[in-house]
Protein backbone atom coordinates (compact mmCIF):
# COMPACT_ATOMS: atom_id res chain seq x y z
CA UNK A 1 0.00 0.00 0.00
CA UNK A 2 2.82 2.37 0.88
CA UNK A 3 4.54 1.68 -2.43
CA UNK A 4 1.34 2.41 -4.39
CA UNK A 5 0.86 5.64 -2.49
CA UNK A 6 4.48 6.70 -3.16
CA UNK A 7 4.19 5.94 -6.87
CA UNK A 8 0.88 7.79 -7.13
CA UNK A 9 2.46 10.77 -5.39
CA UNK A 10 5.38 10.69 -7.80
CA UNK A 11 2.95 10.63 -10.75
CA UNK A 12 1.22 13.69 -9.31
CA UNK A 13 4.59 15.44 -8.88
CA UNK A 14 5.56 14.76 -12.49
CA UNK A 15 2.21 16.13 -13.72
CA UNK A 16 2.68 19.22 -11.55
CA UNK A 17 6.17 19.79 -12.93
CA UNK A 18 4.87 19.37 -16.45
CA UNK A 19 2.46 22.25 -15.88
CA UNK A 20 5.25 24.72 -14.92
CA UNK A 21 6.40 27.29 -17.50
CA UNK A 22 9.20 26.00 -19.69
CA UNK A 23 11.16 29.20 -19.35
CA UNK A 24 11.79 28.50 -15.67
CA UNK A 25 13.75 25.41 -16.61
CA UNK A 26 15.74 26.96 -19.42
CA UNK A 27 14.60 24.25 -21.91
CA UNK A 28 12.25 24.44 -24.90
CA UNK A 29 8.64 23.38 -24.25
CA UNK A 30 8.54 20.47 -26.69
CA UNK A 31 11.61 18.71 -25.27
CA UNK A 32 10.43 19.26 -21.71
CA UNK A 33 6.96 17.76 -22.29
CA UNK A 34 8.54 14.75 -24.02
CA UNK A 35 10.80 14.11 -21.01
CA UNK A 36 7.84 14.39 -18.62
CA UNK A 37 5.80 11.93 -20.70
CA UNK A 38 8.66 9.39 -20.67
CA UNK A 39 8.95 9.68 -16.88
CA UNK A 40 5.19 9.30 -16.52
CA UNK A 41 5.18 6.11 -18.64
CA UNK A 42 7.99 4.64 -16.51
CA UNK A 43 6.04 5.35 -13.33
CA UNK A 44 2.87 3.77 -14.77
CA UNK A 45 4.80 0.63 -15.74
CA UNK A 46 6.23 0.40 -12.23
CA UNK A 47 2.72 0.76 -10.78
CA UNK A 48 1.43 -2.10 -12.99
CA UNK A 49 4.31 -4.32 -11.90
CA UNK A 50 3.54 -3.63 -8.24
CA UNK A 51 -0.15 -4.45 -8.75
CA UNK A 52 0.64 -7.71 -10.62
CA UNK A 53 3.05 -8.99 -8.00
CA UNK A 54 1.58 -11.62 -5.59
CA UNK A 55 0.93 -10.35 -2.09
CA UNK A 56 3.65 -11.08 0.37
CA UNK A 57 2.94 -13.99 2.71
CA UNK A 58 1.93 -13.00 6.19
CA UNK A 59 4.44 -13.95 8.83
CA UNK A 60 3.50 -17.02 10.93
CA UNK A 61 1.78 -16.34 14.21
CA UNK A 62 4.15 -16.07 17.07
CA UNK A 63 4.16 -19.10 19.37
CA UNK A 64 4.24 -18.17 23.02
CA UNK A 65 7.47 -19.21 24.65
CA UNK A 66 8.06 -20.01 28.25
CA UNK A 67 9.42 -17.27 30.49
CA UNK A 68 13.13 -16.83 30.08
CA UNK A 69 15.55 -17.37 32.86
CA UNK A 70 16.97 -14.24 34.47
CA UNK A 71 20.31 -14.70 32.71
CA UNK A 72 18.57 -15.13 29.36
CA UNK A 73 16.48 -11.99 29.95
CA UNK A 74 19.63 -10.00 30.62
CA UNK A 75 21.25 -11.33 27.46
CA UNK A 76 18.15 -10.48 25.41
CA UNK A 77 18.11 -6.93 26.75
CA UNK A 78 21.78 -6.33 25.97
CA UNK A 79 21.43 -5.56 22.20
CA UNK A 80 18.76 -2.93 22.90
CA UNK A 81 20.93 -1.38 25.56
CA UNK A 82 23.83 -1.25 23.12
CA UNK A 83 21.63 0.28 20.40
CA UNK A 84 20.57 3.21 22.56
CA UNK A 85 24.00 4.96 22.58
CA UNK A 86 24.25 4.48 18.79
CA UNK A 87 20.86 6.13 18.30
CA UNK A 88 21.86 8.99 20.57
CA UNK A 89 25.14 9.40 18.67
CA UNK A 90 23.32 9.48 15.34
CA UNK A 91 20.87 12.08 16.64
CA UNK A 92 23.78 14.16 17.93
CA UNK A 93 25.52 14.23 14.54
CA UNK A 94 22.25 15.08 12.79
CA UNK A 95 21.76 18.08 15.07
CA UNK A 96 25.40 19.07 14.59
CA UNK A 97 25.00 19.07 10.80
CA UNK A 98 21.89 21.19 11.15
CA UNK A 99 23.75 23.76 13.25
CA UNK A 100 27.13 23.79 11.44
CA UNK A 101 27.39 24.43 7.71
CA UNK A 102 30.63 23.63 5.90
CA UNK A 103 31.44 25.48 2.71
CA UNK A 104 34.12 27.21 0.71
CA UNK A 105 35.26 28.18 -2.74
CA UNK A 106 38.22 27.77 -5.04
CA UNK A 107 39.59 29.07 -8.33
CA UNK A 108 42.38 28.53 -10.84
CA UNK A 109 43.38 30.03 -14.18
CA UNK A 110 45.68 29.87 -17.17
CA UNK A 111 47.42 33.08 -18.21
CA UNK A 112 49.30 34.17 -21.30
CA UNK A 113 51.04 37.49 -20.65
CA UNK A 114 53.09 39.66 -23.00
CA UNK A 115 55.63 40.24 -20.20
CA UNK A 116 58.40 37.65 -20.68
CA UNK A 117 58.81 37.28 -16.90
CA UNK A 118 55.30 35.76 -16.76
CA UNK A 119 54.81 34.16 -20.18
CA UNK A 120 52.41 31.20 -20.03
CA UNK A 121 51.43 29.78 -16.66
CA UNK A 122 48.76 27.95 -14.70
CA UNK A 123 47.95 29.41 -11.28
CA UNK A 124 46.00 27.96 -8.38
CA UNK A 125 44.52 31.23 -7.19
CA UNK A 126 43.15 29.94 -3.91
CA UNK A 127 41.19 27.28 -2.06
CA UNK A 128 39.12 28.53 0.88
CA UNK A 129 37.31 26.53 3.57
CA UNK A 130 34.53 28.03 5.70
CA UNK A 131 32.41 27.03 8.66
CA UNK A 132 29.22 28.78 9.75
CA UNK A 133 27.90 27.58 13.12
CA UNK A 134 24.66 28.50 14.88
CA UNK A 135 25.89 27.72 18.38
CA UNK A 136 22.62 28.66 20.06
CA UNK A 137 19.77 31.09 19.48
CA UNK A 138 21.32 34.54 18.87
CA UNK A 139 24.89 33.13 18.86
CA UNK A 140 26.78 32.50 15.60
CA UNK A 141 30.45 31.78 14.81
CA UNK A 142 32.10 31.98 11.39
CA UNK A 143 35.59 31.03 10.16
CA UNK A 144 37.34 31.28 6.80
CA UNK A 145 40.81 29.86 6.06
CA UNK A 146 42.54 30.52 2.73
CA UNK A 147 45.23 28.50 0.96
CA UNK A 148 46.56 30.81 -1.77
CA UNK A 149 48.82 29.37 -4.50
CA UNK A 150 49.45 26.69 -1.89
CA UNK A 151 51.08 23.39 -2.80
CA UNK A 152 53.19 22.25 0.10
CA UNK A 153 55.15 23.42 3.12
CA UNK A 154 57.49 21.17 5.06
CA UNK A 155 59.53 22.28 8.07
CA UNK A 156 62.05 20.09 9.89
CA UNK A 157 64.07 20.93 13.01
CA UNK A 158 66.86 18.72 14.37
CA UNK A 159 69.26 19.07 17.28
CA UNK A 160 72.24 16.72 17.43
CA UNK A 161 75.70 16.42 18.92
CA UNK A 162 78.18 15.00 16.41
CA UNK A 163 81.46 14.33 18.19
CA UNK A 164 82.05 17.11 20.73
CA UNK A 165 80.02 19.65 18.76
CA UNK A 166 76.42 20.89 18.95
CA UNK A 167 74.46 21.12 15.73
CA UNK A 168 71.05 22.75 15.23
CA UNK A 169 69.52 22.38 11.80
CA UNK A 170 66.31 23.72 10.24
CA UNK A 171 65.04 22.72 6.82
CA UNK A 172 62.17 24.44 4.99
CA UNK A 173 60.78 22.90 1.82
CA UNK A 174 58.20 24.65 -0.32
CA UNK A 175 57.37 25.38 -3.95
CA UNK A 176 56.74 28.79 -5.48
CA UNK A 177 54.72 31.33 -3.51
CA UNK A 178 52.66 29.66 -0.80
CA UNK A 179 50.32 31.47 1.56
CA UNK A 180 48.00 30.31 4.33
CA UNK A 181 45.88 33.00 5.93
CA UNK A 182 43.00 33.34 8.36
CA UNK A 183 40.54 35.61 6.56
CA UNK A 184 37.70 35.55 9.08
CA UNK A 185 37.11 34.15 12.55
CA UNK A 186 34.40 35.90 14.54
CA UNK A 187 31.64 35.38 17.07
CA UNK A 188 28.34 37.26 16.71
CA UNK A 189 25.65 37.93 19.29
CA UNK A 190 22.32 38.97 17.72
CA UNK A 191 20.77 41.37 20.21
CA UNK A 192 18.27 42.68 17.63
CA UNK A 193 18.08 42.67 13.83
CA UNK A 194 19.44 46.22 13.92
CA UNK A 195 22.09 45.56 16.59
CA UNK A 196 24.47 42.59 16.31
CA UNK A 197 27.69 42.46 18.30
CA UNK A 198 30.57 40.91 16.35
CA UNK A 199 34.14 40.36 17.52
CA UNK A 200 37.26 38.57 16.27
CA UNK A 201 38.93 38.63 12.87
CA UNK A 202 36.50 40.67 10.77
CA UNK A 203 36.58 41.95 7.20
CA UNK A 204 37.12 45.72 7.17
CA UNK A 205 33.98 47.22 5.57
CA UNK A 206 35.80 49.60 3.20
CA UNK A 207 34.23 49.37 -0.26
CA UNK A 208 32.05 46.58 -1.54
CA UNK A 209 34.66 44.17 -2.91
CA UNK A 210 36.51 43.51 0.35
CA UNK A 211 33.35 42.23 2.04
CA UNK A 212 32.17 40.34 -1.09
CA UNK A 213 35.45 38.93 -2.40
CA UNK A 214 34.60 35.23 -2.91
CA UNK A 215 35.91 34.19 -6.34
CA UNK A 216 32.78 32.28 -7.34
CA UNK A 217 30.73 35.51 -7.07
CA UNK A 218 32.72 37.25 -9.82
CA UNK A 219 32.80 36.73 -13.58
CA UNK A 220 36.42 37.75 -14.27
CA UNK A 221 39.48 35.69 -13.26
CA UNK A 222 41.43 38.61 -11.74
CA UNK A 223 40.52 40.89 -8.83
CA UNK A 224 40.32 44.70 -9.26
CA UNK A 225 43.45 46.86 -9.08
CA UNK A 226 41.93 49.13 -6.42
CA UNK A 227 41.40 46.20 -4.04
CA UNK A 228 44.23 43.83 -4.88
CA UNK A 229 46.68 44.66 -7.65
CA UNK A 230 47.89 48.09 -6.45
CA UNK A 231 46.06 48.39 -3.97
CA UNK A 232 44.38 51.71 -3.16
CA UNK A 233 42.94 50.10 -0.02
CA UNK A 234 45.33 50.47 2.93
CA UNK A 235 45.91 46.70 2.68
CA UNK A 236 45.12 44.33 -0.17
CA UNK A 237 41.86 42.35 -0.22
CA UNK A 238 40.79 40.16 1.39
CA UNK A 239 41.68 42.49 4.28
CA UNK A 240 40.71 41.47 7.79
CA UNK A 241 41.57 42.99 11.15
CA UNK A 242 41.23 41.91 14.76
CA UNK A 243 38.63 43.91 16.64
CA UNK A 244 35.03 44.33 17.74
CA UNK A 245 31.98 46.27 16.58
CA UNK A 246 28.35 46.25 15.52
CA UNK A 247 26.33 45.57 12.39
CA UNK A 248 22.64 45.42 11.60
CA UNK A 249 19.73 45.90 9.20
CA UNK A 250 17.50 48.97 9.54
CA UNK A 251 14.16 49.10 7.64
CA UNK A 252 13.77 52.79 6.79
CA UNK A 253 10.54 52.55 4.77
CA UNK A 254 8.48 49.68 3.36
CA UNK A 255 10.77 49.54 0.32
CA UNK A 256 14.05 51.07 1.58
CA UNK A 257 16.44 48.94 3.65
CA UNK A 258 19.54 50.22 5.41
CA UNK A 259 22.52 48.21 6.60
CA UNK A 260 25.56 49.28 8.60
CA UNK A 261 28.86 47.90 9.92
CA UNK A 262 31.28 49.69 12.25
CA UNK A 263 34.36 48.23 14.00
CA UNK A 264 37.27 49.24 16.22
CA UNK A 265 40.34 47.22 15.17
CA UNK A 266 44.12 47.00 15.62
CA UNK A 267 44.52 48.47 12.15
CA UNK A 268 47.05 48.65 9.33
CA UNK A 269 50.69 49.09 10.32
CA UNK A 270 54.07 49.28 8.62
CA UNK A 271 55.60 45.85 8.82
CA UNK A 272 58.53 43.91 7.39
CA UNK A 273 58.84 41.47 4.55
CA UNK A 274 62.16 39.65 4.17
CA UNK A 275 63.59 38.04 1.07
CA UNK A 276 67.01 36.41 0.68
CA UNK A 277 68.66 36.12 -2.72
CA UNK A 278 71.72 33.97 -3.47
CA UNK A 279 73.22 34.85 -6.85
CA UNK A 280 76.29 33.57 -8.68
CA UNK A 281 78.15 36.15 -10.78
CA UNK A 282 80.58 35.13 -13.51
CA UNK A 283 84.00 36.61 -12.82
CA UNK A 284 82.91 38.01 -9.46
CA UNK A 285 82.10 36.84 -5.95
CA UNK A 286 78.83 35.13 -5.03
CA UNK A 287 76.22 37.61 -3.82
CA UNK A 288 73.99 36.91 -0.85
CA UNK A 289 71.47 39.75 -0.62
CA UNK A 290 68.87 40.28 2.09
CA UNK A 291 66.09 42.69 1.18
CA UNK A 292 64.00 44.12 4.01
CA UNK A 293 60.87 45.80 2.66
CA UNK A 294 58.81 47.96 5.02
CA UNK A 295 55.25 48.49 3.74
CA UNK A 296 51.66 48.91 4.99
CA UNK A 297 50.17 45.55 5.96
CA UNK A 298 47.15 44.26 7.86
CA UNK A 299 47.41 44.71 11.61
CA UNK A 300 48.79 42.21 14.07
CA UNK A 301 46.69 39.51 15.71
CA UNK A 302 48.54 39.75 19.01
CA UNK A 303 50.24 42.81 20.55
CA UNK A 304 49.47 45.96 18.59
CA UNK A 305 52.86 47.46 17.69
CA UNK A 306 51.27 50.92 17.34
CA UNK A 307 49.50 51.04 20.71
CA UNK A 308 46.64 52.76 18.84
CA UNK A 309 43.36 51.59 17.33
CA UNK A 310 41.67 52.22 13.99
CA UNK A 311 38.03 52.80 13.12
CA UNK A 312 36.20 51.58 10.03
CA UNK A 313 32.56 51.60 8.96
CA UNK A 314 30.10 51.35 6.08
CA UNK A 315 26.46 52.35 5.59
CA UNK A 316 24.40 50.96 2.73
CA UNK A 317 20.93 51.75 1.30
CA UNK A 318 18.97 49.30 -0.86
CA UNK A 319 15.69 50.52 -2.44
CA UNK A 320 15.11 47.16 -4.13
CA UNK A 321 16.68 43.75 -4.61
CA UNK A 322 19.77 44.05 -6.82
CA UNK A 323 20.29 47.78 -6.22
CA UNK A 324 22.57 49.26 -3.54
CA UNK A 325 24.38 52.51 -2.75
CA UNK A 326 26.97 52.70 0.03
CA UNK A 327 29.65 54.88 1.60
CA UNK A 328 32.49 53.74 3.87
CA UNK A 329 35.57 55.04 5.71
CA UNK A 330 38.72 53.96 7.57
CA UNK A 331 40.99 55.98 9.90
CA UNK A 332 43.89 55.13 12.20
CA UNK A 333 47.61 55.33 12.90
CA UNK A 334 49.83 53.32 10.55
CA UNK A 335 53.30 53.79 12.08
CA UNK A 336 54.81 51.57 14.83
CA UNK A 337 55.72 53.04 18.20
CA UNK A 338 59.38 53.61 17.26
CA UNK A 339 58.47 55.84 14.27
CA UNK A 340 56.75 59.27 14.21
CA UNK A 341 53.01 59.21 14.87
CA UNK A 342 51.28 59.45 11.47
CA UNK A 343 47.75 58.52 10.40
CA UNK A 344 46.08 57.07 7.36
CA UNK A 345 42.49 57.59 6.21
CA UNK A 346 40.39 56.18 3.38
CA UNK A 347 37.01 57.10 1.91
CA UNK A 348 34.97 54.97 -0.47
CA UNK A 349 31.72 55.05 -2.42
CA UNK A 350 30.27 51.98 -4.12
CA UNK A 351 27.07 50.77 -5.71
CA UNK A 352 25.15 48.14 -7.65
CA UNK A 353 22.32 48.68 -10.13
CA UNK A 354 20.27 45.95 -11.81
CA UNK A 355 17.75 46.39 -14.63
CA UNK A 356 16.58 43.15 -16.21
CA UNK A 357 19.59 41.38 -17.75
CA UNK A 358 21.79 44.49 -17.37
CA UNK A 359 23.88 45.15 -14.27
CA UNK A 360 26.41 47.84 -13.31
CA UNK A 361 28.63 47.51 -10.24
CA UNK A 362 31.47 49.76 -9.13
CA UNK A 363 33.66 51.20 -6.42
CA UNK A 364 35.78 54.31 -5.83
CA UNK A 365 38.44 54.54 -3.07
CA UNK A 366 40.66 57.43 -1.93
CA UNK A 367 43.50 56.84 0.59
CA UNK A 368 45.85 59.39 2.18
CA UNK A 369 49.07 58.51 4.06
CA UNK A 370 50.07 61.31 6.42
CA UNK A 371 53.68 62.51 6.87
CA UNK A 372 55.52 59.96 4.72
CA UNK A 373 58.68 62.12 4.68
CA UNK A 374 58.64 62.27 8.49
CA UNK A 375 58.28 58.49 8.48
CA UNK A 376 61.27 58.19 6.11
CA UNK A 377 63.44 60.39 8.38
CA UNK A 378 62.47 58.42 11.47
CA UNK A 379 63.19 55.21 9.60
CA UNK A 380 66.64 56.51 8.56
CA UNK A 381 67.52 57.35 12.18
CA UNK A 382 66.69 53.82 13.25
CA UNK A 383 68.27 51.88 10.38
CA UNK A 384 71.29 54.23 9.98
CA UNK A 385 72.21 53.04 6.45
CA UNK A 386 69.84 52.03 3.67
CA UNK A 387 72.45 49.64 2.28
CA UNK A 388 75.23 47.73 4.01
CA UNK A 389 77.71 45.34 2.45
CA UNK A 390 80.74 43.25 3.40
CA UNK A 391 82.83 41.24 0.96
CA UNK A 392 85.68 38.75 1.04
CA UNK A 393 87.38 36.75 -1.70
CA UNK A 394 84.45 34.37 -2.07
CA UNK A 395 81.18 36.00 -0.97
CA UNK A 396 79.61 39.44 -0.81
CA UNK A 397 76.88 39.92 1.80
CA UNK A 398 74.49 42.84 1.26
CA UNK A 399 71.51 44.12 3.25
CA UNK A 400 69.01 46.57 1.70
CA UNK A 401 66.24 48.42 3.54
CA UNK A 402 63.33 49.86 1.58
CA UNK A 403 60.11 51.75 2.28
CA UNK A 404 57.51 50.56 -0.25
CA UNK A 405 53.92 51.20 -1.34
CA UNK A 406 53.74 54.62 0.33
CA UNK A 407 52.22 57.69 -1.33
CA UNK A 408 50.73 60.97 -0.21
CA UNK A 409 47.53 59.81 -1.90
CA UNK A 410 46.16 56.95 -3.93
CA UNK A 411 42.77 56.98 -5.58
CA UNK A 412 41.04 54.81 -8.12
CA UNK A 413 37.87 53.18 -9.33
CA UNK A 414 36.53 50.17 -11.16
CA UNK A 415 33.24 49.74 -13.00
CA UNK A 416 31.82 46.44 -14.18
CA UNK A 417 29.16 46.36 -16.91
CA UNK A 418 27.39 43.00 -17.30
CA UNK A 419 24.78 41.60 -19.66
CA UNK A 420 23.26 38.16 -19.00
CA UNK A 421 21.77 36.14 -21.86
CA UNK A 422 21.13 32.57 -23.03
CA UNK A 423 20.55 31.45 -26.66
CA UNK A 424 17.74 28.88 -26.87
CA UNK A 425 19.66 26.61 -29.26
CA UNK A 426 22.20 25.86 -26.49
CA UNK A 427 19.48 24.02 -24.53
CA UNK A 428 20.06 20.95 -26.71
CA UNK A 429 23.82 20.94 -26.03
CA UNK A 430 25.84 19.84 -22.99
CA UNK A 431 26.07 23.53 -22.04
CA UNK A 432 22.31 23.66 -21.44
CA UNK A 433 21.21 20.15 -20.46
CA UNK A 434 20.44 19.20 -17.68
CA UNK A 435 20.95 22.56 -15.93
CA UNK A 436 17.88 24.52 -14.84
CA UNK A 437 18.93 28.07 -15.67
CA UNK A 438 22.42 28.39 -17.23
CA UNK A 439 23.72 31.82 -18.19
CA UNK A 440 26.26 33.52 -20.41
CA UNK A 441 27.47 36.88 -19.08
CA UNK A 442 29.34 39.47 -21.14
CA UNK A 443 31.56 41.69 -18.97
CA UNK A 444 33.50 44.91 -19.52
CA UNK A 445 35.54 46.43 -16.67
CA UNK A 446 37.49 49.72 -16.99
CA UNK A 447 39.81 50.68 -14.11
CA UNK A 448 42.06 53.62 -13.30
CA UNK A 449 44.39 54.43 -10.38
CA UNK A 450 46.16 57.75 -9.71
CA UNK A 451 49.22 58.12 -7.47
CA UNK A 452 50.08 61.47 -5.88
CA UNK A 453 53.52 61.69 -4.27
CA UNK A 454 54.37 57.98 -4.71
CA UNK A 455 57.70 57.22 -3.03
CA UNK A 456 60.15 56.36 -5.80
CA UNK A 457 63.56 56.27 -4.11
CA UNK A 458 64.88 56.67 -0.58
CA UNK A 459 68.51 56.51 0.54
CA UNK A 460 70.11 57.39 3.87
CA UNK A 461 73.60 57.33 5.34
CA UNK A 462 74.64 57.50 9.00
CA UNK A 463 71.03 58.01 10.05
CA UNK A 464 70.45 60.98 7.74
CA UNK A 465 67.94 60.96 4.87
CA UNK A 466 69.99 61.75 1.75
CA UNK A 467 67.51 61.04 -1.07
CA UNK A 468 63.73 61.26 -0.99
CA UNK A 469 62.20 61.21 -4.47
CA UNK A 470 58.47 61.09 -5.22
CA UNK A 471 56.48 60.99 -8.43
CA UNK A 472 52.95 61.44 -9.72
CA UNK A 473 51.71 58.76 -12.08
CA UNK A 474 48.70 56.69 -13.08
CA UNK A 475 47.70 53.20 -14.22
CA UNK A 476 44.90 52.12 -16.58
CA UNK A 477 43.46 48.69 -17.22
CA UNK A 478 40.66 47.52 -19.51
CA UNK A 479 39.21 44.01 -19.30
CA UNK A 480 36.78 42.28 -21.66
CA UNK A 481 35.36 38.93 -20.59
CA UNK A 482 32.74 36.25 -21.13
CA UNK A 483 31.54 34.01 -18.32
CA UNK A 484 29.49 30.80 -18.45
CA UNK A 485 27.52 29.76 -15.37
CA UNK A 486 25.85 26.33 -15.61
CA UNK A 487 24.72 26.83 -11.99
CA UNK A 488 25.06 29.93 -9.78
CA UNK A 489 28.02 28.60 -7.77
CA UNK A 490 30.22 27.57 -10.74
CA UNK A 491 31.68 29.89 -13.36
CA UNK A 492 33.99 29.36 -16.35
CA UNK A 493 35.76 32.56 -17.49
CA UNK A 494 37.58 33.97 -20.51
CA UNK A 495 39.11 37.45 -20.38
CA UNK A 496 41.47 39.78 -22.24
CA UNK A 497 43.34 42.49 -20.31
CA UNK A 498 45.21 45.61 -21.44
CA UNK A 499 47.48 47.61 -19.09
CA UNK A 500 49.13 50.97 -19.54
CA UNK A 501 51.00 53.13 -17.04
CA UNK A 502 52.14 56.70 -17.56
CA UNK A 503 55.11 57.09 -19.90
CA UNK A 504 58.37 56.64 -18.05
CA UNK A 505 56.74 54.51 -15.33
CA UNK A 506 57.35 50.76 -15.12
CA UNK A 507 54.34 48.55 -14.39
CA UNK A 508 56.37 47.00 -11.57
CA UNK A 509 56.47 50.41 -9.81
CA UNK A 510 52.68 50.70 -9.60
CA UNK A 511 51.52 47.07 -9.22
CA UNK A 512 52.40 44.19 -6.91
CA UNK A 513 52.09 41.38 -9.47
CA UNK A 514 53.57 42.54 -12.81
CA UNK A 515 57.38 42.04 -12.92
CA UNK A 516 58.00 44.53 -15.74
CA UNK A 517 61.41 45.92 -16.62
CA UNK A 518 62.49 49.58 -16.33
CA UNK A 519 60.29 51.83 -18.44
CA UNK A 520 58.07 48.93 -19.54
CA UNK A 521 54.69 50.58 -19.11
CA UNK A 522 52.37 48.50 -21.29
CA UNK A 523 51.24 44.86 -21.29
CA UNK A 524 48.36 42.63 -22.26
CA UNK A 525 47.15 39.26 -21.05
CA UNK A 526 44.75 36.47 -22.04
CA UNK A 527 43.13 34.57 -19.15
CA UNK A 528 41.06 31.39 -18.95
CA UNK A 529 39.80 30.48 -15.51
CA UNK A 530 37.21 28.71 -13.40
CA UNK A 531 35.81 29.22 -9.92
CA UNK A 532 33.46 27.14 -7.78
CA UNK A 533 31.65 27.43 -4.50
CA UNK A 534 30.02 24.83 -2.30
Amino acid sequence: MHRRFAIAAAVGLVLALASRPAAAQGQNLEEKIQRMEEQLQELKQELHRQQAAPPAAAPPAAIPSPPAAPSEAVAAATPAAEAAPAEKSEAFYEKLLERVKLGGYGSFRFEHNSLPEIGDTFTLRRVVLTTDANIAPRLRAYTEVEFERFHKLEVANTLSGPGNDLQAQQTIETSGENEISLEQAWLQYDLYDWLRLRGGAVLVPLGRFNINHDDDRWNLPRRPLVDRGVPVLPSEAAWDELGVGFNGDIPITDTLLGNYQIYVVNGVSLNTEFSTIAQTRQGDTTLIETEVEISPQAGTFDIDNKDAKALGGRFMLSPQLGTELAGSFYWGRYTPDFLPNENIYSLSADGLYTHGPFQVEGEYVYTHFGGIENVARGFAERVVNSESAIENDQVENEVDFELANLADSKQGYWLEFRYSFWPEFLNRTPLGYPFDHPQLIAVFRPEQVWFGGLVDEITFQNGVLTTFDKMNTRLNRLTWGLAYRPVPLVVFQIAVEWYRAKDGTSLSQVTNFLPAGPGQNEANAFLVGAAFGF
